[in-house]
This record gives C-alpha cells, structure tokens and sequence, in this order.
C-alpha cells in the first residue's frame, strides 16, 4: 500500500525573504521556565515566569557556496529566518512557520568517507510564532 502523505514541503533558510538552503535536519529546544515562589508560611503560593528561550539545531549538506554563507553569518551576527518551502501540495503540519531573528552561535562539520558531508549549525531565534 503506497503511503498517501507525501512531504513536499520543507523548512528552508531565508535570507532576506530568498531561500538560501534546505535543512535536512531541525531540532528545536523551547525553553520556558517557571519557577515557584515559597513563604514562611506555606509552599508554592505563586510563581515567577522567567525569559523564554528558543533555541535550535539544524543541519545542512555541504554542497556549493550553502556552508560559507551560512558561515558567514555567524561570523557577522547576522540575522536570518526559517520558512517554509512548498514545492506543491499542502501536506506540513504548520500553515506557516516563522521563525524569525534566528542568530548561529556555533558551527561544526561531518566529514563522511561516502555520502554528502553535512554541516550542523547551533543557533538561536529570538522570534517564533506558531501558525
């Protein structure tokens, strides 16, 4: 039996609204900590809400000009977005995505003997918004 989803539809780096590459691989961290409040007289009576924090882990193949852009980058605390390339159909999970005023913050290669090395960049958004 054919499988009747169908992904065509990937989370591209935008730079400037134009796709730069594909990532291969997106692994988000969202951070919002809560920490509770005690007294004297009792525990947990309220709670203090603490920055949130969105970090990521996306990786790319290292094919042309893709690694040193991104580098680059990073290098020059640029800022960059993640968006969603639909190449046809309406099959990702999310409408939208936009992840916005994502920032590198380090960067390292996979040398593999067979295969398209791929480069994993750790970075930073300072705006997601879920749609």
């Amino acid at each position: 039996m054919p499988d009747a989803l169908k992904w065509d539809t990937r989370l591209t780096v935008m730079l400037n609204g134009t796709p730069v590459t594909p990532i291969d691989s997106f692994n988000p961290t969202f951070n919002v900590p809560v920490q509770p409040l005690h007294s004297l007289e009792a525990d947990n009576v309220a709670h203090i809400v603490q920055p949130q924090v969105f970090t990521f882990t996306m990786a790319v193949k290292a094919i042309g000009t893709v690694v040193a852009t991104l580098t680059g980058l990073a290098l020059s605390s640029s800022r960059f977005s993640i968006g969603v390339q639909q190449g046809k159909g309406s099959d990702w999970t999310f409408k939208n995505v936009a992840f916005n005023d994502c920032y590198i913050t380090s960067v390292a290669s996979t040398i593999v003997i067979d295969g398209v090395p791929t480069t994993t960049f750790n970075c930073i958004c300072l705006q997601a918004v879920p749609a």
